[in-house]
């Protein structure tokens, strides 16, 4: 399950390995915690146990901080510890945990449908199930949260890691396939609608 990261780590050597593990994993690195859902914050950062308290409140990320023995402090203020020395094979799992509990959370509804972004699936009030792919997922997650536009920009930034200088046709290839699984007629869309420079869900 791809998770949208934000990592505060001012140790370049250490930001460095955490970034390229991740990626291989499949996770998707954001440049801002308004694009995450995650945050990873090094404990030994000036500030460290403040900052998890912003990044908690005021964004609504879950934190996972590597920890120190002597960075207890910011341990506290966390969702999950990691001990350093870091083992990379065990970070990506904690991080897929973090990321899933704070999606069934978030659980919701999209006009008649029930969304669960943790088990990316859909249910409408008969009991029927829409199965989606993580991407699919995300974009539907990124939408809901905005409670807005979204422009098409930010959804490749937040959704693939894509900068706004790349030229491709995934987020309409996915859109597309999305409203052929959530919409009655999806040549007349009523609940992914499309808006001048991007995307919206009906009520938002």
């Amino acid at each position: 399950m791809a998770c949208r990261l934000f990592l505060v780590v001012e140790d370049s050597a250490l930001r460095q390995v955490l970034a390229d593990h991740l990626r291989a994993l499949g996770h998707i690195l954001a440049d801002s915690a308004a694009g995450a859902e995650v945050a990873v914050v090094d404990g030994a950062v000036a500030g460290a146990a403040e900052e998890c308290r912003r990044l908690k409140e005021e964004s609504g990320l879950a934190v996972l901080v590597l920890a120190g023995a002597a960075e207890g402090v910011a341990a506290g203020t966390a969702d999950a510890v990691a001990a350093k020395p870091v083992r990379l094979g065990q970070l990506g799992a904690r991080l897929e945990e973090l990321a899933a509990r704070r999606r069934r959370a978030g659980a919701g509804a999209i006009g008649g449908w029930r969304f669960d972004p943790a088990a990316r699936l859909l249910q409408d009030e008969s009991g029927h199930r829409v199965r989606l792919t993580d991407k699919e997922a995300l974009i539907l997650e990124t939408l809901r949260r905005a409670g807005g536009v979204v422009g098409r920009d930010q959804l490749l930034a937040e959704v693939w890691g894509y900068s706004a200088a790349v030229t491709t046709h995934t987020l309409e290839t996915h859109i597309y396939r999305l409203r052929r699984k959530i919409e009655a007629d999806p040549a007349r869309a009523r609940l992914l609608l499309t808006e001048a420079g991007g995307y919206r869900l009906a009520g938002g």
